[in-house]
């Protein structure tokens, strides 16, 4: 049987069960899956990364889970293994934030304090919508200088949890701007919205995500509460900090997560693949409505408030358009994240419909990008190319 009449039968038996409520369908192996993972350890070993985990899931079905390098020594980074999204994790927030108000649980054009009392020094007539695209003109708590975000990496009280006014209070600054006149990002807006969801749901964000967004996907990997011991069963990448500043970087996996779970309210672990298949669902329409969609594509441009032109082209609601340059020229959205010890990345493709999720264990970013290009440089290769490569021809 040749190959094309391989994968045609494949593909009608997949719809077949799908069609027959069989549950999600199981996803197609990526015919490039050797290309990818030789690609995945050669940038790593060139970039001298800890460990990596990837993935790739496209609108056909095809996924290709990758792993390379180390959670530390003796134990191999594995494609089930969580590492922590950091800020991409907005993207689940604002998500949940339309779903909510379509719904009719609210509405991202009312203020604040139609829902909750806003916290310490907040204007409560911003309405929700600005917390999301980051024009509420409020200061961003981690660039506080007294910020543990500031401190030295041994000095951070590692088990202390914040409460909201006390991030409000301690870490809290004037406003930048008026609301709706200037961008900057601040992850306050996300922190105020996970209090807007529990006044009017009457549970957590945690437990919102999971029923509302994921559940519907059957993905049921992702830790999303760390106010709850993590079942020893689940494994997660040890995350590495160069806490001496030496360019020497050690496993600091022991440290208490507490301080950051508290600061964020929104630290979510996931693994590759989770992550690859919530941006291909969100992005390519299955999670939310049409408008939803459109209004979490509404970008705001950085650069139209002088800002330093960034990585990104602008931003949405807990979504920004990558620039085409680091998406071999591809029009993509999708978030990073950034946090001591793990670095996160998940873009959408909507041109060859793909959804790429990278997750990395240290803090290296240019050595990263340099192997989130390897993969799309395979994952995008033309078919035709790749058959000539494999059959030895010019």
């Amino acid at each position: 049987m040749s190959k094309l009449k391989l994968w045609v039968l494949l593909l009608c038996c997949l719809c077949f069960l799908a069609a027959c409520g069989a549950g999600p369908a199981a996803a197609v192996e990526h015919p490039r899956a050797q290309e990818l993972q030789q690609a995945l350890d050669s940038a790593r070993e060139a970039g001298g990364l800890i460990g990596v985990s990837a993935a790739i899931v496209d609108g056909q079905g095809r996924l290709w889970t990758g792993a390379s390098g180390e959670s530390y020594p003796g134990q191999p980074i594995t494609a089930d293994m969580r590492f922590d999204m950091a800020s991409a994790g907005k993207s689940l927030v604002a998500a949940l934030m339309l779903d909510l108000a379509e719904d009719g649980l609210l509405s991202l054009d009312d203020p604040i304090d139609l829902y909750i009392e806003p916290p310490p020094g907040v204007d409560g007539s911003i309405p929700i919508r600005l917390l999301l695209n980051h024009t509420s003109g409020l200061a961003n708590m981690v660039e506080h200088p007294e910020s543990p975000f500031r401190t030295p990496y041994n000095d951070i009280d590692f088990g202390r949890w914040w409460t909201i006014d006390e991030i409000f209070t301690e870490l809290g600054s004037e406003p930048l701007f008026a609301p709706g006149e200037g961008w900057h990002y601040s992850q306050a807006g996300y922190q105020i919205a996970t209090l807007i969801v529990e006044a009017v749901t009457g549970s957590t964000t945690a437990e919102q995500i999971q029923a509302r967004l994921l559940d519907p996907l059957d993905i049921h990997g992702m830790i999303l509460d760390f106010s709850q011991p993590v079942p020893e069963d689940v494994p997660i990448a040890h995350n590495w900090v160069d806490t001496g500043g030496d360019g020497s970087p050690e496993d600091v996996s022991d440290r208490s997560r507490n301080w950051i779970a508290s600061l964020s309210r929104i630290l979510y672990y996931t693994t590759a693949e989770d992550f690859a298949r919530w941006g291909q669902a969100l992005l390519s329409g299955e999670v939310v409505e049409p408008e939803s969609l459109d209004e979490m594509l509404t970008f705001v441009r950085p650069d139209d408030y002088g800002n330093e032109p960034p990585i990104f082209a602008g931003y949405g609601l807990g979504v920004l358009e990558w620039i085409p340059q680091i998406l071999r020229g591809e029009t993509g959205y999708g978030h990073s994240g950034s946090i001591p010890g793990y670095r996160a990345f998940l873009a959408h493709l909507p041109g060859p419909n793909l959804t790429i999720a990278v997750l990395s264990n240290s803090d290296k970013e240019e050595e990263l990008a340099a192997a989130i290009d390897a993969l799309l440089a395979v994952a995008l290769e033309a078919p035709e190319e790749s058959a000539s490569a494999e059959a030895g021809q010019p």
